[in-house]
C-alpha cells in the first residue's frame, strides 16, 4: 500500500531523511492510544489533557496552522500560533516563544480560554469545526 503524502518537506529535519508529512501521521499516535488504553479520540484526549495535564501542540492540515492547548495557564489557553518560515523542524513546545520552534517571536493569538479542563473537549471548536474533527486531521507534534 502506498503512503499518501499530505505535505512534502513538512519537517525540516525528517526521520531517516524523509521530511514528508503522511496521512498516517494524523491523529493520536499508537503510543498515545496505548497509554490511554483507548482508540477513541475523546478518551485519549481526556486522559492526556484532563488526567495527566499535558500541553498539546498540533498542526491542523486543513488550515495549515499550529495550535496549542496550554493547560498550565489559568484559565487554560488555546492559541493559534503564527507561522515561522525559519522553523528548524524541532518539535518542542518549550520553544514556542522563540524563533527556534514552529512560531513567530509572538506567543500567537488566544482563540479561546477555559476555566476547567473538562470543558475543552465539548466546547472547543476551531473555525466552527469540533475539536474531535480538528485532531483527526492534525499531526499532534508535542505533548509536555
Amino acid at each position: 500500500m502506498e503512503r499518501k503524502i499530505l505535505i512534502e518537506n513538512f519537517w525540516k529535519v525528517g526521520k531517516n531523511g524523509d521530511r514528508n508529512l503522511y496521512e498516517e501521521d494524523l491523529g493520536w499516535s499508537d503510543s498515545c492510544c496505548k497509554a490511554a488504553r483507548s482508540n477513541y479520540s475523546e478518551y485519549v484526549f481526556r486522559y492526556w489533557v484532563e488526567e495527566v495535564g499535558l500541553n498539546i501542540l498540533f498542526y491542523w492540515v486543513e488550515d495549515k496552522r499550529f495550535y496549542t492547548i496550554q493547560t498550565e495557564r489559568d484559565p487554560v489557553e488555546v492559541r493559534r500560533i503564527n507561522l515561522n518560515p525559519n522553523w528548524d523542524g524541532e518539535c518542542e513546545l518549550t520553544k514556542a516563544g522563540s524563533d527556534l520552534g514552529p512560531t513567530t517571536a509572538s506567543e500567537g493569538e488566544i482563540i479561546q480560554t477555559f476555566d476547567d479542563l473538562t470543558e475543552i473537549w465539548s466546547n472547543l471548536s476551531i473555525n466552527n469545526v469540533p475539536l474531535e474533527k480538528v485532531l483527526e486531521h492534525s499531526v499532534i507534534i508535542e505533548m509536555d
